[in-house]
């Protein structure tokens, strides 16, 4: 009963991750998006949580909008990364506009 079981929970593990494959892929995609574009834009952080939601949301607007346009990139993944950290780091810096200037950086690595 219980290799049944295992077996037919593997089965279904696998099909949803071959029917979300693209999630998954912008998930991750979005988590490195925002973790490069925080370490490359100025200002302060935003904590591990905001920075993945701004690299999700990065990643895609990068897919949906930008990576077309990315004609002299001819790898598809180094494409499909450029374009989420592209709109990552213009998502935060609209972010770090709106949020104002009191200093208030979540990111000590800058301090040091």
């Amino acid at each position: 009963m219980a290799p049944l079981f295992l077996f037919s929970l593997a089965s279904f593990l696998s099909q949803q991750f071959h029917e979300h494959k693209a999630l998954i892929v912008l998930v991750v995609t979005g988590m490195i998006a925002g973790l490069l574009a925080q370490m490359i834009l100025p200002g302060r952080g935003f904590g591990m949580v905001t920075t993945i939601i701004i690299g999700v949301a990065g990643a895609w607007l990068g897919n949906r909008f930008l990576k077309v346009h990315l004609v002299f990139i001819t790898d598809p993944i180094i494409k499909e990364v450029a374009a989420a950290v592209v709109c990552a780091m213009f998502l935060a810096l609209i972010v770090n506009i709106l949020r104002g200037g009191n200093d208030r950086d979540k990111t000590h690595w800058r301090h040091n």
